[in-house]
Order: structure tokens, then sequence, then C-alpha cells
């Protein structure tokens, strides 16, 4: 039968539409197709951006622990996969790099790259267990290796009174050491060496050159003031490194700064039982007071308790100096003084207390009358500063020592003839060599710079205005004369005297001077950030980017730490630690301060090594010799126009030798270096003039406690005596977001 002519047209109208809808669902279902596609890959292409950037952050640590340097190019970190073949195209692996946080901590940011996607996570790093050895100069506060093997050299400290050295920490000498008038330089220390050697291996063992005995508690009222009094003839043996060292003698005056059952204590309202508002030590943990479980403390009890905030007092003098600025709360009618690290009380009679908040913190403290059960040192005990747990050379020269004083109990003698120390093998640190090249194969581990400051990347300029990059920390072969300025690259250039040196082709070597001409302050100096109150501290600022923090910088040419307009200089990023390796001279005639924590109220007098508290930064100046320069290699302090120059806060080193440089003038009374002073070769500091300058020189012990590490730094010869740190870079555990960790939330 035949369809009716009406339904075949209904039916080839329904045929249409249904064609027509299946055509948009198949387009909208290709559509979707496709756009699932796009979206799964670009969720699979993040995520192996992701992995790679995890994998960066333990390549960057791998790699910290190997050369000092955390640095990985993206192009470089394709060498550490051993199948490349899984990753499609050349746009994938990662990057990293280590900056220094204002809080001094280090932090390394890894970013993944693949297929156009990227990925970035971020972690701290921090010192733990391994191994790292570096040359021994960086344990000493002077270190002159004689590598000239002059049989005639002496190194001398002396001066008497206000006027004589200090040295605070291990002083070597490769020739002989003279010391006297009353000169501060600490004696050796007893190595028991078992087998001869000469160095102080793992099978030996020592004892401190002062201490008479080990403490691991607390002494008596009675026997401590006779350790003291014993203690203080021996002044300028003690170590005296301003903290206690575990094995110290001491007094357990103030305890294990909590209330221990049994002991007295004092209430709010003075009823002897715990009342609401009284504080308790929660003994059980469950979070409640449980009577005659818990503790009862203090809270606001009308006097000082340890840890109250408090104002110190800069009005009270003694001999024009402010003594109650000494980081002690000051009760009435006195105030604390530190004397070779022994705490004493000095009555002044009418003298009001310092002013304090008595907000109390929770714990008994220090004022409440306790007899402590624990015996333990706590900040704020007195104590004898006499080791630092770890053995200390002390006094050391190849040849005659003199005028070393008599060695008292547990004292040995500084004859001289110890064992030589060479001076280190910078030739294979190929610091001339960016790190980015093939590594020598004689190169040692921490060869190499990352950052190198020539000739061509001034051209005809004298400044490089670009803060992006790094080379704009020194400006080049600035104009000579005692007036006037030109002007490079928009900003002025003032004249200054200094003596150009030529090659043996007789061309001029180029002068570099350290300072940033892209900072606000350049020029001029912040007064505000004054550490005395005088200008001559007010410093003019150096901006290291945090991208070009914690590297190396290799100069070719001298290096000067001069500017005719400011004293002095300092880093604006707290925290900023680099190493500039000069191949030439380094002539220091300013000064230069780290950010670190001042005691206020520092007089000028007082500016001297021993004031620098939880430092930042760190700087390493090393003057390499050159070749091509008769005299080069060298270090000279002091300004040869004014004989200026004070403070220098760095760790230095002069392959070749350590020279004066105008000294002995009114203008400059001290040479004060927190760091260190050595020399390759020979530290020759002339000061017998009239007006004889001063040297004080403080250790920065950062470097062999394992605390900071700067670039770079050269390794010890051979099997000889070297900083060996038991101790390696790793992550620190919940610090970073890793790519790994998010996929899993």
């Amino acid at each position: 039968m035949k369809p009716i002519p009406e339904k075949q047209g209904s039916i080839l109208v329904t045929v249409l539409i249904m064609l027509a809808i299946a055509g948009v669902t198949l387009g909208s279902m290709l559509t979707a197709q496709l756009s699932y596609s796009r979206n799964s890959q670009a969720t699979h292409d993040i995520n192996k951006a992701g992995y790679l950037a995890d994998a960066g952050l333990n390549a960057a640590v791998v790699k910290l622990n190997a050369s000092s340097d955390a640095a990985i190019a993206c192009s470089e970190s394709r060498n550490y996969f051993a199948q490349t073949n899984l990753f499609e195209g050349d746009n994938w692996g990662f990057q990293t790099v280590l900056t220094v946080t204002t809080n001094g901590k280090n932090l390394v940011t890894s970013t993944g790259y693949y297929m156009n996607q990227q990925v970035q996570v971020q972690s701290e790093v921090t010192l733990g267990a391994g191994a790292r050895n570096i040359h021994a100069l960086f344990a000493h506060a002077i270190f002159a290796g004689n590598s000239s093997l002059a049989t005639n050299y002496s190194l001398s400290i002396g001066g008497t009174s206000t006027n004589a050295d200090f040295v605070a920490g291990d002083t070597y000498s490769g020739g002989k050491l003279d010391r006297s008038g009353t000169a501060h330089l600490r004696l050796p220390e007893i190595l028991v060496d078992s087998n001869a050697d000469g160095i102080c291996g793992l099978e030996d063992h020592w004892t401190n050159s002062y201490a008479t005995a080990f403490y691991t508690n607390g002494l008596t009222a009675a026997a401590f003031t006779t350790y003291s009094n014993n203690a203080t003839s021996h002044q300028s043996e003690l170590y005296s490194n301003g903290k206690y060292d575990y094995g110290e003698a001491f007094r357990d005056i103030i305890g294990n700064g909590q209330y221990d059952l049994g002991e007295p204590f004092t209430d709010v309202n003075g009823n002897g039982v715990r009342d609401a508002g009284d504080s308790y030590i929660d003994r059980n943990g469950n979070g409640v007071y449980d009577v005659g479980v818990d503790t009862v403390v203090d809270r606001g009890n009308g006097q000082y308790d340890a840890g109250e905030e408090w104002i110190e007092d800069s009005t009270r003098k003694v001999s024009n100096k402010k003594v109650r600025v000494n980081g002690r709360w000051d009760a009435a009618n006195g105030y604390w003084k530190l004397t070779s690290g022994v705490w004493s009380w000095k009555a002044v009679s009418g003298w009001p207390a310092e002013s304090y908040e008595d907000v109390g913190d929770g714990v008994y403290q220090e004022a409440e009358p306790y007899e402590d059960q624990s015996g333990h040192y706590v900040p704020g005990d007195p104590f004898v500063d006499d080791r630092n747990a770890i053995y200390d050379y002390g006094t050391q020269a190849v040849g005659p020592t003199t005028g070393m004083p008599a060695p008292g109990p547990g004292q040995k003698a500084a004859p001289g003839n110890n064992s030589r120390i060479d001076p280190p093998d910078l030739l294979h640190m190929y610091y001339s060599t960016s790190k980015t090249a093939s590594k020598p194969l004689d190169a040692l581990e921490r060869w190499g710079n990352d950052v190198a400051v020539t000739a061509s990347d001034y051209g005809t300029a004298v400044a490089i205005t670009d803060a992006a990059r790094p080379e704009h920390i020194f400006i080049r072969n600035p104009p000579i004369g005692t007036s006037g300025s030109v002007s490079s690259g928009g900003k002025t250039i003032y004249k200054r005297s200094y003596n150009t040196v030529t090659n043996t082709s007789g061309q001029r070597v180029d002068d570099y001077f350290f300072e940033d001409p892209t900072d606000a302050t350049y020029n001029s100096s912040d007064t505000s950030a004054e550490i005395d109150g005088t200008t001559q501290t007010a410093p003019m600022y150096i901006n290291v980017r945090s991208d070009a923090n914690v590297k190396l910088y290799y100069v070719d040419g001298n290096v000067f730490i001069h500017h005719p307009q400011v004293y002095s200089m300092r880093f604006r990023t707290p925290g900023t630690r680099i190493t500039i390796v000069a191949s030439g001279n380094i002539t220091i005639s300013d000064e230069f301060y780290y950010n670190a924590d001042y005691a206020a109220g520092l007089t000028r007098d007082e500016v001297n090594s021993t004031i620098v508290n939880n430092p930042s930064d760190a700087l390493c100046l090393i003057a390499l010799k050159n070749p091509a320069v008769t005299n080069s290699g060298n270090i000279y302090i002091g300004d040869s126009q004014f004989g200026t120059g004070g403070s220098i806060h760095a760790m230095l080193y002069a392959e070749n030798n350590f020279i004066d440089n105008n000294l002995n003038t009114a203008d400059q009374a001290f040479i004060s270096v927190f760091g260190n002073m050595s020399a390759g070769n020979l530290v020759n500091i002339n000061r017998s003039g009239s007006k004889r300058t001063r040297l004080d020189i403080t250790l920065d012990e950062r470097i062999r406690n394992g605390e900071i590490i700067i670039p770079g730094l050269p390794h010890p010869v051979g099997s000889q005596r070297s900083i060996f740190l038991d101790t390696a870079w790793h992550l620190v555990p919940g610090t970073w977001s890793s790519w790994s960790m998010l996929r899993k939330m």
C-alpha cells in the first residue's frame, strides 16, 4: 500500500530535522573532543613541568654541595637526565637559582619548563650532615703564608695601652712572629698529636689553651669567683668570642628559665596557691591546671623578670661611656659590666632602675628567689670565656716566636717551628673562566666565575646604569684628579686620586671602583643608618639584586673601595653574600660595614671589630696575581692621599702581599677588620711611626662554623690542615610547595 502523500511529507520533514540535530550533535561532539584533547595535553605538559621543577630542587642541592653554587641553567639541566627521549622537542628542563633573604635565609627557586608550560617551586636550604674542606686561612684572623720562603720575614704584633694591637682569632706566620708591648694574641692550645704528623686529624684530641677543667654544671658562687679571678691574669690567652661555649665555667644564678617542682614561687596575690590569672606549667600536658601536679608561676609581680621589655638608659655615663647600654636590664644603684667574658655588678648610688614593662611571660624568672635544680647555663649567667669546644691553633709560626707571655696552667708555650701551611692553589680555581663553560680537567671544585667584569661590558662608558646587569656595582677608570667630575650614563662621576698600573706590554690595567651608580644614595650617604652618630659611618649603598647574589665576580683589573664624597659603604639588602676576585691589586681606603645588630649609643672610639653582632652579609675579596703585571695580587690598606680607611668588614686574601698605604697619620688611628687579614706571601703592615695605627682584627667565624657559605673559597693543599666542616646543604622540610605535593591535595 502506498503511503498517503501528507504522511510522506511529514516523515521527510522529520528526517531532515533529525539529520540537522544529528549534525549539530556531531559538531558539538567534535568540538568537545578537540577541547578535551587540548585540556588533557596542557595538563600533561604542566605535570611534566612541575616534576622537572621538583627535580631542579634536588639537583640544586647536589650542585650546592659540590661547588658552593646552586645556579643551573635550563640548557645545563638536561645533562642531569640519563634518558632524554621521553621528552618532546627541545623546550624542556629546569632552571635554579640561590638567593639570600633579608633575614639571612638561603632560598632555592626552581622553575620547570615543558612545551610552553612552566611551574615554579621554592625551598629553603640549610646546612646539615656531610663534609666540606676549605683552606685553613679562613680559620685565621691573620695568615701570612710566606710563599716566597723569605728567611728574614717576621710578623709583628705590638703596641701598648690604647694603641695595642688586638687579634681575636688564630694567627699564622710562615716565617717568624714577634709579639711586643701589651698586644692581645692568643696562645696555642694543647694538641695531642697521636701519630706525630703535625696535623690535627680525627685520631687526635686536644685541650684548650687556658681551661683547667671542662664544666657541664654551674659552679657555686665561691668556686666561680676563685676560677674567674685566676683566669683574669690570663686575659690575653682566653678565647673571648663574646659568647658562652659548651664546657666553659659558669655560675648558674638564673637557672633554666622556668620554675621547677619544689622551688618557691611568687604568684599574683601572694596567697601561695593558684588563683584565676596565675600562670602555671602544664606538667601532664592535659591543657588544664591540676592541683598538686602543675606548677604555679608569676605574672605582673611588680619587678623586672627576664624576657620583659626594657629601655636602655643612655643618660648615665662613666668616663663619658654609656655604661648602661649593655644589652642587660640594670637595676637601681648600678649597672652590669662585661669584663673578659665575666659579668659583674658595678654599684653607683642614686641611679634609678631602667624602666621596663611588667607584663610577665608566664614563666618563673630571674628576680624571684629560688634554688635552681637544673644546673644548666642560660643566657645571662656569668661565665669565663675560655673555650669554644673545638680545636683552635692559636699562635703559630714556622720560625721562632718571641715576646709571648709565659704559659699558665693548662697552656702550652709557643716556641715556633710549627708545621707549615702552604697558601692555596688559586691557579686551578680558574676564576677567570665562566662556570657556564666546560670545566677544565684539572679544575678544583668551586672553580670559575658567575659574573665577569671586563672592559667590553663598559665600552667607552665609565658607569653601567642598567640595574638588571650585575656589573653595575663597579665603575671603570674614573677620571683622575683632586676635584671636578664627568658625566656617564646621566650619572655624575667624581674625579679621584689613584695611581694607574701598566702591564708588561705597556698597556694600562683597568681600575674598577666598588660602588653603585644605580642606587639612590650614589655620591651621598644615608645619615639615618649611622652606627656611631657620625657621618663617617653613614653608608653609601651598593644594591646587589637577588638574582646577582651569592655569586663570584671576576674583575679583569684592579679593585678599589674608595669614593671622594663618602666615608663608608654598605650593602643595601641584608643577606648579600658575594666574592670579588680581582686580577691585580685591591686597595681599601674607605670603610665597609655589614648589616648587623649594632648596639645603641656607640661612640667613635668604640667602633672596632668587636661590635659586629649577628651580621647578615658576607664579602670575600681576593687579589689574584696577574701574570702580565710585575707587582700584583696585593691588598693595600689606607688612602695614599689622606691616610683614611678604618673599619673593614670582609674576608681578605692577597695571593701576594698585604701592604700599608700611608698609615701612621692623624686621620688613621686604627685599622679594624671583622673577617680576616691573610696573604699567600707576607703581611707587611708598617705601623712604627709617631702616630702608629692600631690594628684590631676579629675573625669572622661563620665560615669555620659552617653557618654561611661564600662562593669560590679555595681548597686546602694536599693533606694540610683545613676547615673540615661536617656539613652539607639540604632542603628544609615543610618550606617548599612542591608540585608533587600540590597534586596530592
